[in-house]
């Protein structure tokens, strides 16, 4: 089993599928976190309405039985993976709670929202651990990702979209990866612009070093923590936190390319397909706000109600809080209410999510707080200091 998923390193990227449908003026008013303006979206990931379909039949459709055959041995695998918990530590169940977690943000706050849509910037050591999470989740390198991302952006719900939805479920959720590209989707991936992929030396070097970085990442190491360090076996170190941890974080993945495109509301732009979705914001670590996140796709936070079932938002937030991201791009509230206002569906009120304050961060609240108590506590020491001061001095001319 482990060598037919070292042979998986071939297979193509799996994208969060995003689109951008966006109009010139809402392109000039992004806004970062401190209120300065920023320049107008990059046209890599806007769409293009100039984009026309080919006339005449489709392209046959090419499968791909090498991916076929590695695909179903992986979700067998990951389902008899399931039936080996019960014999797991609990030890091992954390660790295999704490690699879905790590594996993820290298896309979502990684591929997706840094280096893809560039909605913020890191510093090198965060840039760093993205990519090493980036390979332990196995989507392909950061650099395929993200160019395809844009391409999707560009051209999504048509041809030249790598996981197309108008397709169907099975295509947008794993089919696409089981089949030959559109060549539509490849000339529109050569003509990009992506020089600042291939200025990213954290980019170049996991792409240069990407095979031996994923077995080691994606496999060995969450396999041989728990072996080494609390007495799991290797069967089950393998099958849970490597086979099973992989496979859920490639089905949330899915999730967006799929059920975020057809279930759920539009409050935010009624004429294209993504949705709001829950299940997919909770199981994609926030990245379910679909229909907001095609809408405005240079928003970091993918999301108008900031951290609310938004991991990753609140990741990035809290790296920003320890200086290690800064520039977090952010659509006004006079923007979002606007475009509810002009292309919605009616359904923002009746969703809840309004309820929310706009950005409300549980990290930034604790650490807020925590610096408030020091302040006071330091205040508070500087008035003792001042009252004993005044007392010594007053007893000095006492004594004279």
């Amino acid at each position: 089993m482990f060598i037919l998923m070292c042979e998986c390193l071939n297979i193509q990227p799996v994208s969060i599928i995003t689109a951008a449908t966006m109009t010139e003026a809402e392109e000039k008013q992004q806004k970062s976190s401190n209120g300065d303006v920023l320049a107008e979206a990059t046209s890599e990931d806007s769409f293009d309405h100039t984009y026309k379909e080919k006339d005449g039949p489709k392209p046959a459709t090419i499968i791909v039985w090498r991916n076929v055959i590695l695909m179903s041995l992986l979700h067998i695998g990951a389902l008899y993976a399931i039936f080996l918990i019960p014999s797991a530590s609990p030890l091992t169940l954390l660790w295999s709670v704490l690699c879905f977690l790590i594996s993820a943000l290298g896309v979502t706050a990684g591929a997706h929202r840094l280096w893809s849509h560039r909605s913020y910037k890191a510093t090198l050591p965060l840039r760093i651990f993205l990519g090493i999470a980036n390979s332990m989740a196995f989507q392909n390198d950061i650099f395929e990702w993200a160019r395809d991302h844009r391409v999707h952006h560009k051209y999504s719900e048509t041809d030249a979209d790598p996981h197309n939805a108008v397709r169907g479920f099975f295509f947008a959720h794993i089919g696409w990866l089981l089949v030959r590209k559109h060549p539509d989707v490849i000339e529109k991936g050569r003509k990009l612009e992506l020089t600042d992929l291939l200025t990213d030396k954290v980019v170049m070097f996991q792409r240069k070093y990407y095979k031996p970085s994923v077995l080691l990442m994606c496999f060995f190491i969450p396999m041989f923590v728990p072996w080494y360090l609390w007495g799991e076996s290797l069967w089950v170190a393998y099958f849970i936190p490597a086979l099973l941890r992989y496979t859920l974080v490639l089905n949330a993945a899915w999730l967006v390319n799929s059920a975020a495109h057809m279930w759920g509301n539009r409050p935010y732009d009624k004429n294209i397909n993504p949705r709001e979705n829950k299940f997919v914001t909770f199981s994609a670590i926030g990245e379910g706000f679909h229909n907001y996140h095609h809408s405005f796709p240079y928003d970091y936070a993918t999301s108008e109600f900031g951290c609310k079932l938004n991991l990753t938002t609140c990741f990035i937030d809290f790296m920003c809080f320890l200086g290690l991201a800064k520039d977090r791009k952010r659509v006004s509230k006079e923007m979002v209410m606007a475009r509810i206002q002009r292309t919605g569906d009616g359904s923002h009120r009746k969703s809840g999510y309004n309820l929310m304050p706009y950005d409300l961060n549980p990290f930034l609240i604790f650490f807020t707080f925590c610096q408030s108590r020091q302040k006071k506590s330091l205040n508070h020491h500087k008035s003792n200091l001042t009252e004993v001061y005044v007392y010594r001095l007053k007893h000095q001319v006492k004594k004279k």
